[in-house]
């Protein structure tokens, strides 16, 4: 599989996800680093309901696990002139 497709298919699993807890926010695009021996995934999705957070990155974890080594974090996030929210990231590493 391309590097491409998969960076296609990250974004695409990560919107479903949002859209099946209808949040609001979308993801563009999903960072890519290559290296000698390995390319990192790098995405993050911005979930506005605190309460769902655990289902969606349980949901992530699921779907993102088969590509190679998956990390999922979250922090909460509080800007000075919008709503709060938790900001969720991925990041994936699959051996060259």
């Amino acid at each position: 599989m391309d590097k491409e497709q998969i960076k296609q298919e990250l974004v695409d699993k990560s919107n479903n996800i949002l859209v099946k807890y209808s949040e609001p926010d979308t993801v563009e695009s999903v960072s890519v680093m290559n290296f000698a021996d390995k390319t990192v995934y790098l995405g993050s999705l911005k979930v506005f309901r605190y309460e769902i957070v655990p289902n969606i990155m349980k949901d992530l974890e699921k779907e993102l696990k088969g590509y190679g080594k998956l990390i999922v974090r979250d922090q909460r996030v509080t800007p000075c002139c919008s709503p709060p929210y938790t900001h969720i990231s991925f990041n994936i590493t699959i051996l060259n």
